[in-house]
């Protein structure tokens, strides 16, 4: 059985592998259809090998790499819009060079450490360019969030099951059981069919940000399942134990809400509308399925990030950034030291394991004092283009709501890597769609350009159009 299973999934990847090569738009919804699979999958087979949860990176690189070769014009046409994302990505570049330089001169399989490292930054860049050549129409962007929230909403079935106890296979951890132990109680870290609490809470926080999007995006009767699964999403969250989760959606909504502030954006009603209805049956649905006494557990430890946040995070990320840069110094210990991905090729050669939890520490170990320069002004110009998109899409148009949310997003994805890099860098895949819906976010002036030059052409056509006389 587990033999065929291994078959099984070799035959999947090798035809996700060729329908990236055939046409890799349709591909991108196979590639998200492995990323779920993957970890169930690795589960059921003994030994749990690593290559399965590698697999799905193989898949997406092949996309985002026949991408960049078959929509060549539609990449240019993207840098054209915005130039300084070409600034940016010869920034990361620079900031690269030195680091794997250093990461071979002193690092055991050093080659191998800057192929992963490396692997983790460019790979999501390349997202950039995929994310742009594929948002043809804005229809094309909202089937892609659809199908990430009905196949990942699925998937979250087994948070559930775990949650009652049951002995359904490939459920909870990879050989190992997240708790975490509080003054009086202890709550234990639910996964369901993910391979850790980490990724599971970071499918789930998209599911809920791409729900609340969709539910007020969409103007036909479609509202109510997108605000179910987004609720549904929302309490799989909180059994997952994992505050930084709780965080991301968090991120989304109060960057969205600003940013619709400070663009003059008023026709935001229904996702206030949204909000309000969300936050109200999802605490219904916490307290009515997780029990009184249990619901106080999970509530309890979600509400401490409140109230311990703030220390926390400046106890991760500044304390972790001093101490790395006093310890490495300006050149940090090479590219790849710190990644997650760094546990498949340092083991048995001596090599310390890098500490570091946070995104932050990470630039700093992996490229120095100087890189991390290089790495804030790439992250200038990327933010520049950003504001640019910002101004091309008018206030009152459609497009708006969509494009606010698209960049909210990432913003919450950006605070989760700042405070967490491991979900990232460990698994490429999980960078690359955050960069992918950043493309997505670029293309949204150009889809406005393309409706107002149909609505012209429309009304063009019908001028032309002999009209009845009307006798007065």
């Amino acid at each position: 059985m587990f033999g065929s299973t291994s078959s099984i999934w070799i035959f999947l990847i090798g035809f996700a592998c060729l329908a990236a090569v055939a046409n890799w738009r349709k591909a991108i919804y196979v590639g998200i259809l492995v990323d779920v699979l993957r970890d169930p999958v690795r589960k059921l087979i003994p030994g749990k090998p690593i290559y399965v949860t590698l697999s799905g990176a193989v898949v997406w690189l092949l996309i985002v790499l026949v991408a960049a070769v078959v929509s060549r014009r539609d990449i240019r046409q993207m840098l054209r819009t915005y130039p300084q994302l070409r600034i940016a990505m010869r920034c990361l570049l620079i900031a690269m060079i030195p680091a794997a330089i250093v990461s071979v001169l002193i690092q055991p399989n050093g080659i191998l450490l800057v192929a992963i490292g490396g692997a983790t930054y460019l790979i999501p860049v390349l997202g950039i360019g995929a994310g742009f050549a594929m948002s043809k129409r804005k229809a094309t962007i909202l089937k892609v969030l659809e199908f990430y929230v009905i196949v990942n909403s699925i998937m979250l079935i087994g948070v559930i099951l775990q949650y009652v106890g049951s002995n359904f296979p490939a459920l909870g951890g990879i050989d190992f059981k997240w708790i975490r132990y509080r003054d009086g109680y202890i709550v234990d870290l639910m996964c369901g069919w993910y391979r850790s609490p980490d990724i599971m809470g970071l499918h789930a926080a998209h599911v809920i940000m791409f729900g609340l999007l969709l539910a007020a995006e969409k103007r036909s009767g479609s509202q109510p399942l997108w605000l179910t699964l987004a609720i549904w999403a929302a309490f799989c969250v909180l059994v997952s134990g994992r505050r930084k989760m709780i965080g991301v959606p968090l991120v989304f909504i109060g960057c969205f809400l600003t940013l619709a502030w400070l663009y003059g954006v008023h026709r935001i009603g229904r996702f206030a509308t949204v909000l309000a209805i969300s936050a109200a049956m999802g605490a219904g649905l916490s307290f009515l399925v997780l029990g009184t006494d249990q619901s106080n557990d999970y509530t309890d430890y979600a509400s401490s990030l409140f109230t311990e946040g703030a220390g926390r995070t400046n106890e991760i990320v500044v304390g972790s950034t001093l101490s790395t840069v006093n310890s490495l110094g300006l050149f940090g210990s090479g590219l790849g030291s710190a990644t997650q991905g760094r546990n498949y090729v340092s083991q048995g050669t001596g090599s310390t394991r890098g500490w570091q939890e946070d995104g932050i520490s990470r630039l700093f170990a992996e490229f120095g004092l100087i890189g991390v320069m290089f790495v804030v002004a790439a992250f200038v110009f990327v933010i520049r283009s950003v504001l640019a998109s910002l101004r091309m899409v008018a206030a009152n148009s459609r497009m708006k709501v969509l494009q606010l949310g698209l960049f909210s997003i990432v913003a919450g994805n950006l605070a989760s890597f700042i405070i967490s890099h491991q979900q990232y860098s460990g698994d490429p895949v999980n960078a690359l769609f955050v960069t992918l819906i950043l493309g997505m976010a670029f293309a949204v002036p150009h889809l406005q350009q393309i409706g107002s030059q149909v609505q012209t052409v429309e009304a063009s056509a019908f001028a032309q159009v002999p009209q009845p006389a009307i006798d007065v």
